[in-house]
């Protein structure tokens, strides 16, 4: 915001003699207006206004100053800079008189643009062919046909980027140069001229091949971005001529298990053969789709252009790439991707919208596509969860919608720990806004592996935020477009592109650099291969999301939850299962501990939390399966957490009893209208309740409130009360 300058002030001395008509008489004063014309909105003028009594401000748009001395003013102005053009001021300096009164004098400076030009002069093909040149500049991009002179350019460097074209005939000509830079001064004409050369005859042109890679997503010129195995790719040669030519050449592909040929193709490009590598599109490479079950550990490749000897060149022992071996590539297994997607309800939402997430067996594929496509990963495997519930107040869509999310993902995560399971779960929930926060994750390091997320099932875009989301399960942080925080200071480019092209295999679509790395905020998105080499690093290698403990039996454990909001730590009510246990796997800066009730500690241990990506609210979460056999859970009355922030403790009423038993209050669960259940229950003595499918050990919800609606027909459920603390089962039948 540009605040206006302060007034100056002025003294006035009334000499109290009256006019004929009372008023008092000697005005002092006078107006002036200072008029700016001719900048780009936004752009601030350099004018100065001096005059009497030692009158002096800086003017940087119209501006008019009331009650000043009046005399002669001086508008001094000069050159400004805006969009890399200098607009000069006219006049440079004027004066004009301000007199007393109620007359506003009047001052205008105007500013205009320097231009400059630039002549482009396309010789060899003739007045009948059309040159294949383009100008692009500060702001500008233009087509140039044939010799012309551009006007009115911001002065600047300009790129003239010449393309071989097909003069009058059909007869390919090469330009030169492909590239060069002029520099456009103000008021005056650069020039440049390509010229454009005809093929040469048999005999006088040499072919080689500059490189070749094979790609199944993101890959170098130089082919050094690893290969999945069982995944298929597309491989490019890129062939060169030593000048133009009207050549025709084949490529004959060669593959090998080691030393042992097993396979070849040969394949056709470009004609005439360019004379400079060139990736920017697929027409100007020679290329072969490679099955994923060619795709293998010692996997050597090796080309031959114009194998058949149709092309006579001035040397035909060059022809080999590499020579005179053939290529080892780098193929690994990575291991496959297992998700359960599990469709959120949101209670919180009108009933008319407590709809699951949109996800199921038959759209599954719209979630994992993106996926597939650009990160390293062999295979995923996908299964849909039973209908989840969350009773959490704050919904997806709420002001504190951030919130919401968080609190959800925590839930995601606390029931597949509950569940036993070491696959990726990912939330799908409905929201009703087209844009704004569309999913979370937590974000594995090298000391803790998280494997939940949260996502949107908005149809157009919920696999390309599936794909960032679990970007974040495998150790990526976000890359520097769009403004996200936590930005992964190593990213390899400022902008956020990828910097390399890509290729979508299955498309056979080619993905330029300036495409966006799809760990950032920005369209459209694809994957650098500084991701995509990151998430395969992070797949061969994850970070462990849990220690199992005594050879991970299933054994009686406590499941402890929580998060840390701005600092402060919270737990959630605890709850006592059967499953294999989970504990931090390194020490972190706070401490969770169980104490009996005479004071004994039961259990003990410190942790670092799942940092979560793309909440705003600033907010870490945990959850651990503490193992804690039937005696020691007995004597349990508290469990705490403590950090900088604070300290969070729950205390179990029953804690003091001499039984250590979870006293159940009544518990009740109705058949309702559409075949699901509305279960009710005490919310002061059970401030939380899970409840699982007893067949297939699902949890359906979290639940708090002393009330809850779910979807499930099944006639039975297992009900798990806690007091906060401790817990108990219950297995109740549905009542019609």
């Amino acid at each position: 915001m540009r605040l206006a300058a302060p007034l100056r002030p002025h003294t006035f001395l009334l000499l109290g003699l009256l006019g004929c008509s009372g008023d008092p008489s000697g005005l002092s004063t006078g107006n002036l207006r200072v008029t700016v014309l001719g900048l780009p909105a936004g752009t601030a003028a350099t004018v100065t206004v001096s005059g009497p009594d030692g009158f002096s401000q800086s003017v940087t748009a119209t501006q008019t100053f009331s009650q000043i001395t009046p005399g002669t003013y001086t508008i001094t102005a000069s050159a400004v800079t805006a969009n890399s053009s200098a607009y000069t001021p006219t006049p440079g300096t004027q004066t004009i008189g301000v007199a007393a009164g109620t007359a506003v004098a009047s001052a205008t400076v105007s500013y205009s643009h320097e231009a400059g030009a630039l002549t482009v002069t396309i010789n060899g093909l003739g007045s009948a062919s059309t040159a294949a040149v383009t100008v692009t500049g500060p702001g500008y991009s233009q087509e140039v046909p044939a010799s012309t002179t551009l006007q009115n350019l911001t002065p600047g460097t300009y790129t003239v980027s010449a393309r071989d074209t097909t003069a009058t005939g059909g007869t390919p000509h090469t330009a030169s140069p492909s590239s060069q830079s002029v520099g456009v001064l103000p008021n005056a004409t650069a020039s440049a001229s390509v010229t454009y050369a005809p093929p040469a005859a048999d005999g006088t042109v040499n072919l080689q091949i500059a490189g070749m890679y094979l790609t199944q997503s993101a890959q170098t010129f130089s082919g050094s971005v690893p290969l999945v195995k069982d995944r298929d790719g597309y491989l490019r040669v890129f062939v060169v001529a030593s000048r133009t030519n009207a050549a025709v050449a084949s490529v004959k592909v060669r593959f090998f298990n080691g030393l042992i040929p097993v396979d070849s193709a040969t394949i056709s490009g470009p004609v005439p053969v360019p004379t400079t590598a060139d990736e920017s599109s697929l027409s100007y490479s020679w290329n072969v789709a490679v099955p994923g079950s060619r795709i293998q550990p010692n996997l050597r490749i090796q080309a031959e252009v114009d194998p058949a000897g149709t092309v006579v060149e001035t040397d035909e022992t060059d022809n080999v790439y590499p020579a005179p071996d053939p290529l080892t590539l780098d193929v690994r297994t990575v291991p496959a991707v297992d998700v359960t997607f599990v469709p959120v309800i949101q209670l919180g939402m009108p009933v008319a919208r407590r709809v699951p997430g949109n996800v199921t067996n038959a759209n599954t594929p719209q979630f994992v596509s993106q996926t597939r496509k650009m990160h390293p990963v062999s295979a995923i495997n996908s299964v849909v969860h039973a209908d989840y519930t969350t009773t959490t107040t704050d919904t997806l869509q709420a002001l504190n919608a951030n919130q919401a999310w968080t609190t959800i993902l925590g839930e995601i995560d606390a029931l597949r720990i509950a569940e036993n399971s070491a696959r990726y779960y990912y939330g799908v929930a409905r929201v009703s806004y087209p844009s704004g926060v569309a999913g979370v994750a937590y974000v594995s390091n090298a000391s803790i592996g998280g494997r939940a997320a949260l996502g949107w099932d908005n149809a157009g875009t919920a696999g390309i935020i599936a794909a960032h989301e679990l970007g974040h399960n495998w150790a990526r942080r976000h890359s520097p477009c769009g403004g996200p925080s936590d930005v992964d200071g190593a990213y390899p480019h400022s902008d956020g592109t990828t910097g390399n092209y890509g290729l979508d295999v299955a498309a056979q679509a080619l993905q330029p650099p300036s495409s966006k790395d799809v760990m950032g905020y920005c369209d459209p998105k694809w994957i650098s291969d500084y991701t995509y080499r990151g998430v395969m690093n992070y797949l061969l290698n994850p970070s462990p999301p849990i220690m199992s403990v005594t050879g991970s039996a299933v054994q009686p454990v406590l499941l402890v939850w929580g998060y840390i909001r701005n600092g402060l730590p919270v737990l959630e009510p605890a709850f006592q299962l059967n499953t294999r246990p989970s504990v931090p796997a390194h020490s972190g800066p706070y401490t969770l501990s169980g104490h009996a009730s005479d004071g004994a500690t039961l259990f003990r241990f410190s942790f670092a939390p799942n940092p979560v990506a793309d909440a705003i609210v600033d907010q870490q979460n945990f959850a651990f399966a503490v193992p804690l056999t039937s005696d020691r859970a007995a004597r349990l009355a508290s469990i705490r957490v403590a950090g900088t922030g604070g300290t969070y403790e729950r205390s179990s009423p029953t804690g003091t009893s001499p039984s250590g038993a979870v006293q159940a209050s009544a518990v009740e669960a109705r058949r309702v209208a559409g075949g699901g259940l509305r279960l009710r229950w005490d919310a002061r003595a059970h401030p939380m309740v899970m409840v699982r499918d007893p067949g297939t050990g699902q949890v359906l919800t979290f639940a708090r409130g002393g009330q809850v609606e779910l979807s499930t027909s099944k006639p039975q459920l297992d009900v798990i009360l806690s007091d906060g603390v401790r817990s108990r089962t219950r297995r109740m039948r549905v009542a019609p």
